[in-house]
């Protein structure tokens, strides 16, 4: 028998012309017209049979494997078998000040739980709910009552009956977070895993279903209460429309509040926190991840993966130990969280991080949590372009060089521990435009600060990199030619207007910015360490200071810009500047 060589081509065209070489290269068809018999046929129905088993058998193995599988369900699978529990939708939350006019005796007057209300985001109208009842105080003497802070959540209610022979939750648009599970009127409570549940316990657990959807799982009387068949079950839950919602800012109360003449809505913080289902691609991620973690937070990583998963909004976060912060603080953990659509996080986020992590972490250890802060970027950018292979102006190469820099800080530095390559920048600039021939990058790192006014202050911070030293000041010789490892923006200090910079000697001095000619205003101001960059200032009473904040700009050894671990780093459009010439020959 002769021997076939195996057809894996997954291309129909592609797997006949394997099997024509192969019967031209057998002696009794060596010279046959295959195309132009009705062997032809005879190939086509041999092509598409191999076509079709190369697919089915490509596509079977493909699914039964989480790295390779491409069906929502597939992967929803064996995440299943890796107890993760994927990410469902969730509402897009704002944060409202109600004010009410009322007429009645009490000073405090009740809002319900799922008071709703209506907001637009572009053409279309979305409703919000409360999760709870709140408490609105009366305004001095008047009949006008007060709430603020008030967090209102997009979507409707929807309330289910399930059998316990098929506890599936019939919508896949639910909002997990708000599933509310009663049995004959009794709460049970939700549980990730079996850990301290007893046999009585009244919990239930959750599973990912096929399409989306979700059902509920009970402790057959080993790992918490089972209902029988003659009890109720019902699951109150919210739907929404996921990151559809995002951007809410203005909304109107139609229902009728028990006793309010009037009651008018402000959004303090526009809505925002809304996500759809968690993708394939992050649960093919996450999956393995929850596995190591077992829903405990000991590593680094196990917070970041706990955080990133429960909280879809963060976009960035760094974890590192309270020892390795200025001055130490042990038996801390540092967490610094950025989320999306703003920068660092708010107090009521932070406080939900702080809440989920409580029974999660070894009792020894606190978690502190801080919002991210920002290392952004001097960055000066001379562009040399030939005019004679472009149609361009050189202010329109300026305008795409520009968005060009935005647009790769958005992409390669938007997280913590990154570092900013200017052979790569350059790379991408260069690539802006054919006619570019050139592109110099002199980037400069630039930390803020926003001292409290009038109060003594001993602030520090450290660039985490080694600084350009400079010779040691000379009152003698003065500022010509001294350059400084770092210098500030303008200020006020003691009715002065000063910048602060180091004297070449590793001591920081205020120096006067008024008139033609700078000198030393005050000295021994701080400390600077040119080996690591860090920078203390102590006895600083700022009177006040130019913009939003007085900016540190440093020289460093390195070209390239790296983040200190709790920055990140961010290039704005004021602080780029870009000169465009024309190539000279």
């Amino acid at each position: 028998m002769a021997n076939i060589s195996p057809v894996t081509n997954l291309d129909f065209f592609a797997t006949k012309e394997e099997l024509k070489t192969f019967l031209k290269n057998q002696d009794r068809f060596a010279d046959y017209d295959f195309d132009g018999s009705n062997m032809n046929v005879l190939l086509d129905l041999l092509a598409y049979n191999t076509f079709y088993n190369n697919y089915y058998y490509n596509m079977a193995l493909s699914e039964m494997f989480l790295d390779s599988a491409q069906d929502r369900n597939s992967i929803m699978s064996h995440a299943k078998e890796l107890n993760y529990l994927p990410r469902s939708r969730r509402s897009s939350v704002a944060t409202v000040t109600l004010n009410i006019t009322s007429a009645q005796d009490s000073n405090y007057f009740t809002i319900p739980a799922n008071t709703s209300m209506t907001g637009k985001c572009g053409s279309t109208t979305f409703t919000f709910l409360t999760d709870k009842a709140n408490i609105a105080t009366r305004v001095g003497n008047t009949n006008v009552f007060n709430i603020t802070g008030m967090k209102a959540f997009q979507g409707r209610l929807i309330t289910e009956t399930l059998p316990i022979a098929d506890t599936v939750i019939s919508n896949s648009f639910i909002d997990t977070s708000s599933l509310y599970v009663t049995v004959n009127g009794v709460e049970y409570i939700q549980k990730a895993d079996i850990f301290g549940v007893r046999a009585t316990d009244k919990v239930f657990y959750m599973q990912a279903e096929v399409d989306g959807k979700y059902s509920l799982q009970f402790g057959e009387n080993k790992f918490g209460a089972q209902p029988t068949s003659a009890d109720t079950i019902l699951a109150r839950y919210r739907i929404c429309n996921g990151e559809e919602a995002n951007g809410v800012s203005s909304f109107t109360i139609a229902q009728n509040l028990g006793g309010a003449s009037s009651i008018s809505a402000v959004v303090t913080i526009a809505s925002t926190g809304g996500f759809y289902n968690e993708s394939i691609e992050s649960i093919r991620s996450f999956a393995p991840k929850a596995l190591q973690v077992q829903d405990r937070a000991v590593t680094k990583s196990d917070y970041e993966i706990l955080l990133r998963n429960k909280f879809p909004s963060i976009q960035a976060i760094s974890v590192y130990g309270g020892d390795e912060v200025d001055p130490p603080q042990f038996g801390k953990v540092i967490i610094s969280v950025d989320v999306t659509g703003g920068q660092g996080a708010a107090d009521f986020e932070i406080a939900d991080f702080r809440e989920y992590l409580k029974d999660k972490t070894p009792l020894t250890i606190e978690p502190v949590f801080v919002s991210a802060k920002f290392l952004h970027v001097n960055t000066l950018v001379n562009i040399v372009y030939d005019a004679n292979t472009t149609s361009k102006s050189a202010a329109q190469i300026k305008t795409e060089v520009i968005a060009k820099i935005i647009s790769y800080q958005t992409t390669n530095l938007n997280d913590f521990n990154k570092t900013l390559r200017q052979s790569r920048l350059a790379a991408t600039l260069d690539g802006v435009d054919t006619s570019i021939v050139s592109s110099d990058i002199f980037a400069q790192p630039i930390i803020e600060i926003k001292p409290t006014l009038a109060i003594v202050q001993n602030q520090s911070f450290s660039f985490e990199g080694a600084l350009v030293k400079p010779y040691a000041f000379d009152s003698i010789t003065g500022f010509t030619a001294f350059t400084p490892a770092f210098k500030t923006t303008l200020f006020t200090l003691e009715g002065t207007v000063v910048t602060l910079q180091d004297d070449g000697k590793g001591a920081i001095m205020a120096v006067t910015a008024s008139g033609t000619s700078e000198r030393v205003f005050k000295i021994k101001m701080g400390t600077v360490d040119y080996t690591t960059g860090a920078i203390k200032m102590s006895n600083l009473i700022v009177d006040s200071y130019e913009g939003d904040a007085i900016k540190f700009t440093a020289n460093t050894v390195n070209k390239d810009v790296k983040a200190p671990k709790d920055r990140i780093i961010s290039i704005r459009n004021q602080d780029i500047t870009v000169n465009v010439t024309q190539l000279t020959e």
